[in-house]
This record gives structure tokens, C-alpha cells and sequence, in this order.
């Protein structure tokens, strides 16, 4: 539309005026049929029966009445499935401990970590040599695993992106406060959907539970699950610092990007 009022030949604050208001009330008006549209289609609370109790309903008139029904209690039932699956696998929580490592840690706290995550705790009381053999491959392979968490703080290494007092303090063999702060900052700009397409349980936490019933009691109830940042928050920080930025340190990235709807479709 603006080329076209200056091939007529109007002066171009006046065209610049016209195309201005003419975006502002095409806007107005997309807005206003948008709005008309989902109060149409959308159900509506009906007031308080008599039974006490109040309920949704699908405007008759409206054609496709039934699968505007299904999509509508499939969304209600997909939004509830999400809500639980974020909760369960603690979001906010998980980040904020990444950030709180990067701000806070230190090579103590690592070790400490490390050798205590090592420790087998189902040990049998009869020994044998098979056993033996097998508990010192487990030890093995945690010294491997919990290798995974590391110091992210010491991450930014001198490379052309690097901002130059970064560069200058590791030249100089200082790791001042404004680098942990960077390090932090880039974690804390990560999305929170990361967190939860990149999510692993952590493999000490499942062998803790391995024999922990899982099912509803002789009455029937049934233990609500319990977020995974209850059950280990520096089991799970390994997880994290290892699958942030994509399926582990050391392993191959894979050809298939997951997305939130998928989980759910």
C-alpha cells in the first residue's frame, strides 16, 4: 500500500500518515474478529444449577458441536497431564540449583559431592566373589558417571568470542567474580522448556528406587510421585550439567529434535 500512494504521486509524510493509521486500524480490527471469534467458539460457563454445581457448554448453533466437544476435554486433559509432567520434573528448581552451582561452587563442594554419589548402597551381607567383582565395576563406572558434575564456572576459555576482560583475567591467572557472573547469566538465560524437553532421570536416583513399590496400598491409595528435585538435587544437577546443551557430554547429538507437543500428542 505505501508504494502504491507514492506511485500516485502523494507526498511521503502523507503516505507515511495514511499507512500509519491504516495498520492501526487494520490491527484494531484483526484483534476485534479474533476476540469475536474465540467467544463464539469457546465454551461457556452456564450459571449455578440447582444441583449445586456449574458446567461448560458448546454453543448449540455452532456446527461440529461434538468435536468441538472432544478438542476441548482433550485440551483440558493435555493441560492437566502437563502441569503434572513440569511439576514432576521440577523446572524451576533444577535451574535455579544450575545457576546457584555456577554462582556458588567450589572444588570442595565437587569432591565431596563426587565421593559421596560414589558410595554403593545396597551391599548384600553374604559375599562372593562374583559380588565382589560386580561392586567394584559399580564403583567404576560412578567414578566415571559422577565426573559429570563438573565446574561450569571454569567453562569460558580464552576464543575470539570471549569478552576481552574475561580473556585478560585468565591470561593474568585470575578468576574474578565477573566470570562466574557470565557463566550464570548465560544458564539463566536458557528457556525453561530446555529443562524439560532435556530431561534425564538420574541413574543413582533409579537404583536407590529400584525396589521401592511404586504401586497403591491394600486400601487402594496411592502415594502421589514425588518431584525428582526431592529426591536428589545433586544427583540430578549431574543430569543437567551434562544434557543442557544437548544428549550428554561425549555423545553422539542424533538426527531427532523433540518438541513439548510431541510428548503429548
Amino acid at each position: 500500500m505505501f508504494l502504491c500512494l507514492l506511485e500516485l504521486g502523494l507526498p511521503e509524510d502523507v503516505v507515511k500518515g495514511l499507512t500509519k493509521m491504516a495498520k492501526k486500524v487494520h490491527e484494531e480490527f484483526s484483534f476485534r474478529e479474533a476476540r469475536n471469534y474465540w467467544n463464539t467458539n469457546s465454551p461457556r460457563m452456564l450459571p449455578r444449577t440447582s444441583a449445586g454445581w456449574c458446567r461448560f457448554q458448546i454453543n448449540e448453533n455452532l456446527s461440529f458441536q461434538q468435536t468441538r466437544i472432544n478438542v476441548f476435554n482433550r485440551r483440558k486433559n493435555i493441560t492437566v497431564e502437563f502441569k503434572k509432567e513440569w511439576r514432576l520434573r521440577s523446572i524451576e528448581d533444577r535451574k535455579e540449583k544450575v545457576i546457584e552451582w555456577c554462582l556458588h561452587g567450589d572444588d570442595y563442594e565437587k569432591g565431596r559431592h563426587q565421593k559421596r554419589l560414589r558410595y554403593i548402597l545396597h551391599t548384600p551381607f553374604v559375599r562372593s566373589k562374583a559380588i565382589a567383582e560386580a561392586e567394584s565395576k559399580m564403583i567404576k563406572e560412578r567414578e566415571e558417571y559422577t565426573k559429570n558434575l563438573w565446574s561450569p564456572w571454569e567453562a569460558w576459555g580464552y576464543t575470539k568470542n570471549t569478552p576481552k576482560y574475561m580473556n585478560e583475567a585468565t591470561y593474568s591467572g585470575r578468576y574474578p567474580w565477573d566470570r562466574r557472573e557470565c557463566v550464570s547469566q548465560w544458564y539463566e538465560g536458557i528457556h525453561p522448556g530446555r529443562f524439560f524437553l532435556f530431561y534425564k532421570e538420574n541413574e543413582i536416583i533409579k537404583e536407590r528406587n529400584r525396589e521401592v513399590p511404586s504401586g497403591p496400598c491394600e486400601d487402594g491409595y496411592q502415594f502421589p510421585k514425588l518431584p525428582i528435585f526431592d529426591w536428589g538435587p545433586y544427583e540430578q544437577l549431574i543430569e543437567d550439567l551434562r544434557c543442557i546443551d544437548g544428549p550428554g557430554l561425549g555423545e553422539s547429538p542424533g538426527s531427532k529434535v523433540e518438541h513439548i507437543d510431541d510428548l503429548f500428542s
